[in-house]
């Protein structure tokens, strides 16, 4: 099944603490914006906005059980069916910045995820909403998530 990375991005530093629930909001993940990262704007460029918010929505779904060892042991997947980012507020090189999860919502098939990407004063550079589908990696249809799953986000 091709290269299976456990972590495909590694720029940021994840905040989740081993807490048997989530409940948001919660800082998730912190960085800081990266020189390969600006565009000929001079700020951040849209492609990173997203890999945040995607490595950040990794963080969320290992500490869920809905990762890696999801995927290879139980022939599940998590994937991605839509995402919208909104744009608040420039951000530049250096910058630090705060991935915080807003909003979780898992039911039936579905998992929502709701991020804001924030300073340390909690103003909004951006925010991000995603919805995921649980997937059976074998026959690539969409299933429930099991009752444990759903406790455990809900």
């Amino acid at each position: 099944m091709g290269n299976k990375k456990i972590k495909i991005f590694n720029d940021l530093v994840n905040l989740i603490k081993e807490t048997p629930k989530l409940v948001p909001p919660i800082h998730v993940a912190e960085g800081k914006v990266l020189e390969s990262w600006i565009d000929y704007n001079d700020h951040m460029n849209m492609a990173y906005y997203v890999q945040c918010f995607e490595e950040s929505s990794d963080f969320v779904l290992e500490h869920a059980g809905l990762g890696y060892d999801y995927a290879l042991n139980q022939q599940k997947g998590v994937f991605v069916i839509k995402c919208e980012i909104n744009y608040k507020k420039e951000i530049k090189q250096g910058e630090k910045f705060i991935i915080s999860l807003i909003d979780l919502i898992c039911k039936g098939k579905k998992l929502i995820l709701k991020f804001n990407m924030i300073d340390y004063q909690n103003s909004i550079f951006a925010n991000y909403e995603i919805l995921n589908l649980n997937i059976d990696l074998k026959t690539k249809k969409s299933i429930t998530f099991e009752d444990t799953i759903i406790k455990k986000l809900s």
